[in-house]
């Protein structure tokens, strides 16, 4: 009898994966390099931003009491003092009767409490004037509207892209702590596979399925190395794992999960002495599943068709690589969605369906392909959400509300 658990819910599994998982260590990097890495540092900001009162638009900058009996008949006008452009420094208070032109990005003057657009007035060199009264604060951008002193910007375990790298530098972050990135080794078992360059025989196919793992684990903010095609063998299998244990943060395994004579995934692992965690999931696709720890690396084994493969990674190989690159939030993020079309539900476990997220009238909705296979890439086109079909549940109509996970962000 196995010492380990066989065909767990999908909850079970994934809290045993992500209980022998943790971050990497931290390093620091430019902010050119930050680009998709996972902060490892809470970012406090130390000024505010803007630093400065300033104009949103090209105008004049005036006292708002100046301009109270400003009417369209009968407009107020002021005596302009000076011309601000942007990067430049006030040269002078505002006093009554007074404005100054100033330019969008350009500090507020002393005095001034309000800005009036260009195509609000009319003016010459030395006057402008105003035909509605304005409010304090008017058309001003306030000090620390972004950004103020002491709060907090960015947690740890933020991903890192455009707008965060914006305001790293709006601080005058030059460099940030982030997290290690995670390497991914990926292995391929399997008589029946041929390289990609390959021409297949009788009764092969070629390799495709590591390079969509490969991509998905790199949107994860992984590298990832293939390790390459290994023999059905126990012994070449083990040999396989030991090596990329050794040097990976996290080992992928295709084929060889099974139940079937030359699936010889498990028979490698007890081999080597690994502790195996679980084989076998209650999902389809994607029942084909096993977790285990050797020599303090995690090693997910999948299924060697490409789609149980892809759906089994999306719902615990995420996760996992999202815990051990630091990431705040593992668990993919779940939304309703309608289903996009009528699907023939006619297995009785749970089932996940990869698709596309699509909006109609403001409602989010599930597309999926019509053709569905274990063995199919095609229904992973675009996959960028995974649609959830509870178990026992019956064939699902065309616009069924169901559960679904985004995949990617």
């Amino acid at each position: 009898m196995a010492s380990y658990p066989i065909l767990l819910s999908l909850e079970e599994g994934r809290e045993r994966i992500l209980q022998r998982t943790a971050p990497l260590g931290r390093e620091s990097v430019s902010l050119e390099e930050a680009d998709g890495r996972v902060l490892a540092e809470d970012v406090i900001s130390t000024e505010d931003l803007p630093p400065f009162p300033r104009s949103p638009y090209d105008g004049y900058a005036l006292r708002a009491e100046d301009t109270r009996e400003a009417s369209e008949k009968q407009g107020v006008t002021l005596r302009i003092v000076e011309e601000i452009p942007a990067g430049h420094a006030p040269q002078k208070a505002l006093t009554a009767g007074c404005a100054a032109k100033i330019l969008t990005g350009a500090p507020i003057p002393f005095g001034a409490d309000a800005v009036v657009k260009f195509e609000d007035t009319t003016f010459d060199a030395q006057t402008v004037t105003v035909y509605t009264p304005c409010r304090s604060g008017e058309n001003i951008v306030p000090a620390g509207e972004d950004l103020r002193r002491g709060e907090t910007v960015l947690r740890r375990g933020t991903l890192l892209r455009g707008a965060a790298l914006g305001l790293l530098a709006g601080l005058g972050r030059s460099e940030c702590l982030v997290y290690h990135r995670p390497l991914v080794e990926l292995i391929s078992t399997g008589d029946e596979l041929v390289g990609v360059e390959q021409t297949p025989g009788p009764g092969q196919i070629r390799n495709s399925s590591v390079y969509a793992l490969a991509s998905y684990a790199r949107r994860c903010g992984a590298l990832t190395r293939c390790a390459g095609i290994v023999p059905d063998q126990t012994e070449c299998i083990a040999a396989a794992v030991a090596r990329a244990a050794g040097r990976a943060d996290l080992v992928l395994t295709t084929g060889g999960v099974s139940v079937g004579d030359y699936d010889r995934l498990r028979a490698a692992l007890e081999h080597l002495g690994a502790e195996i965690l679980f084989w076998k999931l209650r999902i389809k696709p994607g029942a084909a599943f096993l977790a285990a720890v050797y020599q303090g690396t995690l090693l997910l084994g999948l299924s060697g068709n490409p789609s149980a493969a892809a759906v089994a990674f999306f719902l615990l190989g995420i996760p996992a690589l999202r815990r051990i690159g630091g990431w705040e939030k593992a668990e993919l993020e779940k939304i309703r969605v309608r289903m996009g079309g009528a699907f023939a539900k006619k297995s009785p476990n749970r089932r996940f369906l990869p698709g596309r997220l699509e909006m109609c009238g403001g409602a989010a909705y599930l597309a999926v392909a019509e053709r569905q296979g274990n063995g199919m890439l095609h229904p992973l086109l675009e996959c960028d959400l995974l649609g959830e079909l509870p178990a026992g549940s019956a064939p699902m109509e065309k616009g069924s509300e169901i559960d679904a996970y985004r995949l990617f962000i």
